[in-house]
């Protein structure tokens, strides 16, 4: 099977849901999180009076049974659609809010409408001239997701479900999923599937236009009344959504480009109103357009509103034409909370201090704790900049840690270098040596000494000398599972290759020198330097080590183009023992899914940690004060307590918080293979509090942080195939990795 372990755990509320996939990965709906630069002191400006604002604006109480289905406007008023279930069936309903009073302005025909879904179903109620319209996306008795049409007429619902959604795909037996529709006031609807744009009679539900879509249209489709919009993506193959595209009427002929604000990967939050204005928003903060100017004008910053936190995502987003700006907001654990975003003549920008957070990739915990940093410090904003962001990592392209280290060394030497540097995959200690990176242990030193951090993780980075400059936020570790192998067999290189060792079936599947080097050399490379020149004897016992992996999993010169080594997915079938990266709890819960239908035993391979979001402070920085108490808060329970699905936290509190979390909701269904090379259906669930606790002390025991040279790692993977196959000895093979590196140790 040819799965990749998804990114980020489905938000399911009923196991039930269908995430049938292969290879699925969801996409959290986002602009990126890149920001532009920070400034200097002398970059602020004198406060000035105007500004948009965020508001909560409190719903009733009596709804914390309901499920706050959509928001939309009517007459330039905010509806909201919530449902509720009622013996067995579901009732909808629609309030118009005003001035924070919540009006019930149901109409009769919504209860004709024969609905059974739960809270996670996809339920939309549209506009369209005076008529409504109830569109449903629900699972079917055959369990696959299925769109359903209604309209109103005289107080009753017509069921005008287009023929072409009821009939499923010959080649794939699903039927047509809807992933956008709305409602124009010429009496047609808009339908966006993963195949075509439709043009629907609003009076029949009869197609009218079918387009099928190119790889130029994303999936977000919406209206102002008299005009379509649908989202375009950017020519570059990127999959970045980058426009829109305008359509009178909702016909394709002579359609109008418009360019958005920001890109984004994915949907986008985005409506329009009746004059052509249009509104979006994200994490780089919300934007508004002037059909008029033909330009965009930035309302307010990510970083000052709900958008920017990775603990809440937005449903819906509407604006009125007075100018003020809704949004509603999902959170993880449940609830839902409607913000008002409007402009304040009398509030003033409090912001005297704005500093850059610079990482080389983006992460949601980064943009997390700057969000919530500056909640609780008005006056300082941190930006966060990366070199790479999240989609960068699903590209083609391979990241260059040598230009992006040239890159930061020439900015830190400047007047625009960050205050605060995340460093994951570079040489950090060389800012060391350089003196770029100030001393933080009158930080992290406290913290560790009260046992507010896991210090067998934080302590790994003090210098000899008592100083520190270096910190992971985050960890993960390389967890061994196996079948037909214990724990003690497969926890070192060495207790592995002499488990291995005349073992007649492989274990670990067929790899090529670049792919055995890069599974095991993070866990050696600290061990191979010793006085600035290659440790020969150290090597020479890792080799042979190495050589009794490889003869027991077997060796291939290359890989096909749709080749892999083994990896988790192929422990119930081809694989007896794999070594994966465990990113967290969340990230667990597939490996842990494994590991209980072969019946096996993990572990953590050779007791490492992998270092995530290893952080520093610029010595060099105007607000360095600031730079250390923002660490502080970044290493504390209030910032790190989310699942994050990159790691566990080295805060002690939120490790035991998230391991006695309660994961039940979270559900996974998708195929396997089985040992006979059929499939099988496979769920991943929660796991129990015993291993929850397991996983909490092998994060307690962890001793050193896993080690990258790129240097070391193409010497390695150059040298290792003539030793492999025979036709090198091992003295040959020292050699040749000793005159590789010998001017580059000896620097």
């Amino acid at each position: 099977m040819g799965h990749r372990k998804t990114e980020v755990m489905c938000r399911m509320k009923k196991r039930k849901t269908a995430c049938v996939f292969l290879g699925l990965s969801l996409l959290l709906v986002s602009f990126g999180g890149c920001g532009a630069q920070g400034g200097t002191p002398e970059d602020v400006q004198a406060p000035q009076r105007g500004r948009y604002v965020e508001r909560e604006v409190e719903m009733p109480e009596e709804w914390s049974d309901l499920a706050v289905k959509q928001i939309f406007t009517v007459e330039d008023r905010v509806h909201l659609l919530t449902a509720e279930q009622q013996e067995g069936k579901t009732l909808l309903k629609e309030w118009e809010e005003n001035d924070g009073t919540f009006t019930d302005v149901t109409k009769g025909w919504l209860d004709a409408v024969d609905l059974v879904c739960e809270d996670w179903a996809d339920v939309k109620l549209l506009q369209g001239n005076e008529r409504q319209y109830l569109f449903a996306r629900l699972i079917n008795e055959q369990g696959s997701y299925q769109g359903y049409l209604w309209r109103e007429e005289d107080g009753a619902a017509v069921d005008i479900t287009p023929e072409k959604w009821s009939v499923p795909d010959e080649a794939w037996g699903t039927y047509e999923y809807i992933q956008g529709i709305t409602a124009l006031d010429n009496g047609a609807l808009a339908a966006v599937s993963y195949r075509y744009i439709d043009l629907i009679n609003g009076e029949d539900g009869s197609i009218q236009d079918s387009q099928e879509i190119a790889a130029d249209y994303g999936e977000t489709v919406f209206g102002d009344g008299e005009n379509l919009y649908l989202t375009t993506l950017d020519r570059s193959g990127s999959g970045n959504v980058s426009g829109l595209e305008k359509r009178a009427g909702g016909r394709r002929d002579a359609p109008v480009e418009i360019e958005l604000p920001v890109k984004s990967m994915g949907g986008i939050l985005i409506c329009a109103l009746k004059d052509g204005t249009l509104v979006t928003a994200g994490t780089e903060g919300i934007f508004r357009y002037n059909a008029v100017s033909e330009e965009w004008e930035k309302l307010l910053e990510g970083a000052e509103t709900d958008f920017a936190l990775t603990t809440r995502w937005c449903t819906g987003l509407t604006a009125l034409s007075d100018g003020r700006v809704y949004a509603l907001f999902r959170e993880d654990g449940g609830g839902t909370s409607l913000m008002e975003y409007v402009y304040d003549p009398d509030a003033v920008t409090e912001i005297t201090k704005r500093l850059t957070l610079y990482t080389v990739w983006d992460n949601p915990m980064l943009q997390q704790a700057a969000v919530l940093y500056h909640k609780g410090h008005p006056d300082t904003l941190i930006t966060v900049e990366c070199a790479y962001t999240n989609e960068d990592k699903y590209s083609d392209k391979a990241p260059d840690y040598n230009q992006v280290y040239q890159n930061l060394n020439t900015r830190l030497m400047g007047e625009e270098a960050p205050d605060i540097l995340v460093m994951d995959h570079l040489n950090a200690q060389n800012y060391v040596q350089k003196g770029l990176l100030a001393d933080i242990g009158q930080v992290v030193g406290p913290l560790e000494e009260s046992g507010g951090l896991l210090e067998n993780i934080t302590g790994a980075y003090v210098q000899e000398d008592g100083s520190r400059y270096l910190v992971p936020l985050m960890f993960g570790f390389p967890m061994a599972i196996g079948r037909d192998i214990t724990k003690q067999d497969m926890d070192s290189l060495d207790s592995l290759a002499e488990f291995l060792a005349g073992k007649q079936e492989s274990y670990m599947g067929p790899m090529t020198a670049g792919e055995l080097t890069d599974r095991f050399y993070p866990y050696f490379c600290d061990q191979l330097v010793k006085d600035n020149a290659l440790d020969r004897e150290a090597l020479g016992e890792i080799l042979k080590e190495l050589k009794a992996v490889a003869d027991n999993s077997g060796t291939v010169e290359e890989r096909g183009q749709d080749e892999r080594p083994y990896n988790i997915w192929d422990l119930t079938s081809q694989a007896k023992c794999v070594i994966e990266p465990a990113d967290g709890f969340w990230d667990c819960m597939t490996l842990m899914a494994i590991r209980d239908y072969i019946q096996g035993e993990f572990t953590c391979y050779e007791n490492c940690f992998e270092p995530h979001l290893v952080t520093g402070i610029n010595a060099r920085s105007a607000y360095l004060d600031t730079a250390m108490d923002f660490l502080g808060f970044a290493l504390s329970k209030e910032a790190q307590d989310t699942e994050f699905y990159s790691g566990f936290p080295v805060n002690r509190e939120a490790l035991e918080s998230l391991a006695a979390s309660d994961r039940s909701d979270l559900a996974m269904e998708t195929a396997i293979e089985t040992d006979d090379g059929g499939m099988e259906e496979f769920v991943i669930g929660d796991f129990s509090q015993e291993t929850a606790r397991e996983l909490v002390e092998i994060c307690e025991r962890l001793e050193r942080p896993a080690v990258e040279d790129s240097k070391i790692r193409e010497e390695l993977a150059a040298a290792l195939p003539g030793y492999l196959d025979g036709s090198r000895s091992l003295e040959e093979t020292l050699d040749a990795v000793e005159g590789g590196l010998k001017m580059y140790l000896a620097e």
